[in-house]
């Protein structure tokens, strides 16, 4: 596909060995092949780090990762985009270990929208198993106030990575200064959608992933309280301005700007 990037795709596994298999076949049966996953197995306690493997068999596509200790999904972010050596213009796709694409062209669909040079940002759109928010999402309106509209910057969340270079480290950490444990979607995607504006944050309205809402390992779930005043901070802090145009930074600026301990 002309002009298309290459998409780093960053699977997140909590304890999902029944849902993995499925989330790996997806990615497999993709139309558009020139990608790289990394998988991050978040957790010990079940069968999902071998059926992964399984699932992979010798696709060399696939990076396999197995925490020692859990790290959550901010800081299991970092790491990935960190081991994947992705390039400034490369696309960033963040995909849960317990959903699946939808489709078999749902990786070129991305690529083609992240082909135009005026995409730094893609979101949307899923269907779920939850009969109270089935899915697909709306579109942002022209020149929304993403701090203080409604969430819409929802899964498939996309980015060129040159963009999530120029978030400040300290906003993808809690009051404590711990990476988000839970609501790091939010942390991730105000201040992407903000420097882009709605002008360069495109929506894909076709739904791409299959969400299962009811996985008991989604740490939203679990950590109910804790995404709430996570998701309330950051709306609460100070929005970023938009970019006139795009700006890449020095990777050894980048790096230096997180602490080591993100790319172990």
């Amino acid at each position: 596909m002309k002009g298309a990037p290459v998409l780093k795709i960053v699977v997140n596994c909590g304890l999902c060995e029944d849902l993995i298999g499925p989330c790996i076949t997806s990615l497999r049966a993709q139309t558009f092949v020139d990608w790289q996953a990394i998988v991050t197995i978040d957790r010990r306690g079940d069968a999902t780090y071998e059926r992964a493997v399984a699932a992979v068999a010798d696709d060399e596509r696939f990076v396999i990762v197995r925490n020692r200790r859990r790290l959550f999904p901010m800081e299991n972010i970092l790491r990935a985009i960190h081991r994947s050596y992705a390039d400034p213009e490369d696309a960033i796709v963040i995909l849960d270990g317990d959903d699946r694409l939808l489709h078999e062209r749902a990786l070129e669909i991305i690529a083609n929208a992240h082909a135009d040079d005026d995409c730094w940002v893609t979101y949307g759109s899923w269907i779920s198993d939850d009969p109270r928010r089935p899915g697909p999402l709306p579109a942002y309106a022209v020149d929304a106030d993403f701090r203080n509209e409604p969430w819409l910057g929802t899964a498939i969340r996309t980015w060129k990575r040159w963009l999530f270079d120029l978030i400040d480290d300290r906003d993808l950490r809690d009051r404590n200064g711990h990476y988000f444990r839970v609501a790091e979607d939010l942390a991730c995607m105000l201040p992407m959608l903000e420097m882009a504006t709605t002008r360069r944050a495109h929506h894909i309205a076709e739904p791409l992933m299959f969400y299962n809402r009811f996985s008991p390992h989604d740490p939203k779930r679990r950590l109910k309280n804790e995404g709430l005043r996570n998701a309330a901070d950051l709306r609460a802090r100070k929005p970023y301005a938009p970019l006139a145009a795009k700006v890449v930074r020095e990777r050894a600026a980048v790096e230096g700007a997180q602490t080591a301990e993100s790319f172990l």
